[in-house]
């Protein structure tokens, strides 16, 4: 009998801190780009949905500096980073 080569354990996808705050940037249409700065990530809500897969009526509940809550399309999200960080990007060519 050969001993059977052990799986290796899947390493864990670390989550993000949602207590933290970040700065959003969201591709809004009509190919405009709109940061939502110093927001905190709440939670996924659903609206309207027919489908079990539907994820065009999922948002992303941010919650403002007021204290106040938004919901932004999960498919608008393009970036996020810690509030007050510059993402230092760098465009290399565009069209």
């Amino acid at each position: 009998m050969t001993p059977q080569d052990p799986k290796p354990p899947e390493t864990p996808v670390p989550a993000v801190d949602t207590s933290k705050r970040f700065d959003v940037y969201c591709h809004e249409l009509g190919q405009r780009i709109v940061a939502y700065r110093n927001v905190r990530f709440k939670g996924v809500q659903r609206l309207l949905s027919t489908q079990k897969f539907d994820v065009m009526s999922d948002f992303y509940e941010l919650e403002l500096a007021s204290g106040q809550s938004i919901f932004i399309s999960r498919m608008s999200v393009r970036m996020f980073c810690e509030h007050g960080i510059e993402p230092g990007e760098e465009v290399i060519a565009s069209r």
